[in-house]
């Protein structure tokens, strides 16, 4: 008996389809639905890629120095442009802010001191004093100031002061006892025998050329001559003479007016007519002569004048120390009156006084140490 061999195949259900269908799917749509770009490395660039990082990261450190440097010289660059703009600005204010600026910076000015307003002044300094003892006792003090300053060459300040005063002690004996037995008393009287004091200020102004023009205050005492006080002030015009490294000469002429006191008179005031003189002159080896002339004149009363001339020589000791010989007459065309009092044929003190007018010339000679500063 043949046996028959059958094949018996089962049928594919539906579940099985399915199943197939998911797995070829995405190959299916990754063949014909590939993006632009995404496709997949080849085995080359992969290679090459990672021969190109090693480099990259060797290279970082010195691009990264590089872009260091170049952002620092920017940032230079950027700080000078900046200080140049600040500049400019600062330049281009309007002025009154430069005026705001400056009115702040004047309060530094203000604390300026004594020692600051004098350094631009030309600074002279006289001493005098003497001193004697024994049989007789005096004693004579002296100072005189100058102050100079001239900012430009048509300007100059003058600013000066002298103070004198003498001194003298009489000394009275008388003895009291016997001829073998007695004691000495001695009385001493101390007198002011010279009293003088004077200030002077100036202004000299130089228009065009040689012209001059000035203004001028003066104020001076001299009591033991009557003159309890005196103040004159003056302006007026003149021409220089000289003006070198040698030679300085000039002379001036105006107007006064003159405020006064004698003694034993009242006030008074006038106008009156003023001269000056002056002459410096430099001599050898540092030494100079110096002489000024001061004429002044009552317009009401013409012979009511009176003048003040000093004559000077100086001869330097050192750079800043000299030595300095003075003659100064003071005289006085119509004098104030003194009280005297009156006497008797016989000597004898009538209890009475009279006017006697003072001597019109004072004489004023003084030897001073000179300090410039």
């Amino acid at each position: 008996m043949k046996r028959q061999t059958t094949c018996y195949q089962p049928a594919r259900t539906g579940s099985g389809k399915e199943l197939l269908a998911i797995v070829f799917a995405p190959v299916i749509f990754v063949l014909f639905f590939r993006l632009p770009g995404a496709g997949c490395p080849q085995p080359a660039e992969i290679g090459q890629a990672d021969e190109q990082r090693p480099a990259a990261m060797a290279s970082r450190p010195e691009l990264s120095s590089e872009i260091k440097a170049l952002t620092q010289e920017k940032t230079g660059e950027q700080q000078k442009t900046e200080e140049k703009a600040a500049g400019s600005q600062e330049e281009n204010k309007p002025k009154s802010e430069q005026t705001d600026q400056t009115k702040q910076a004047g309060p530094a000015d203000k604390n300026k001191t004594f020692k600051d307003w004098l350094e631009p002044w030309k600074k002279t300094l006289e001493l005098s004093y003497v001193v004697t003892g024994g049989n007789t006792v005096s004693s004579s003090f002296s100072l005189g100031s100058t102050l100079l300053k001239t900012p430009n060459d048509r300007d100059s300040y003058l600013l000066k002061a002298f103070f004198l005063r003498t001194h003298s002690t009489t000394i009275n004996q008388k003895a009291v006892g016997t001829e073998d037995n007695f004691s000495l008393i001695e009385e001493k009287t101390r007198k002011l025998t010279a009293e003088n004091y004077l200030i002077q200020a100036q202004y000299d102004h130089r228009p065009t050329g040689k012209l001059l023009t000035n203004l001028g205050f003066t104020w001076d005492r001299n009591k033991l001559a009557g003159v309890e006080g005196r103040a004159l002030g003056t302006a007026g015009a003149g021409v220089v003479l000289a003006d070198s490294n040698t030679t300085k000469a000039k002379t001036s002429a105006g107007l006064s007016l003159t405020i006064r006191k004698y003694s034993g008179q009242k006030m008074s005031s006038f106008l009156g007519f003023q001269y000056a003189f002056s002459w410096k002159q430099r001599l050898f080896d540092g030494a100079s002569f110096e002489t000024g002339f001061v004429f002044d004149d009552n317009l009401k009363r013409l012979s009511d004048w009176h003048y003040d001339w000093t004559t000077s020589l100086m001869a330097p000791l050192t750079r800043s120390l000299a030595l300095k010989a003075s003659l100064r007459l003071l005289k006085n065309n119509r004098p104030p009156e003194a009280e005297v009092p009156l006497y008797s044929p016989d000597d004898v003190e009538t209890g009475l006084t009279v006017l006697v007018p003072r001597r019109k010339v004072d004489t004023f000679f003084t030897t001073t140490i000179v300090l410039n500063f």
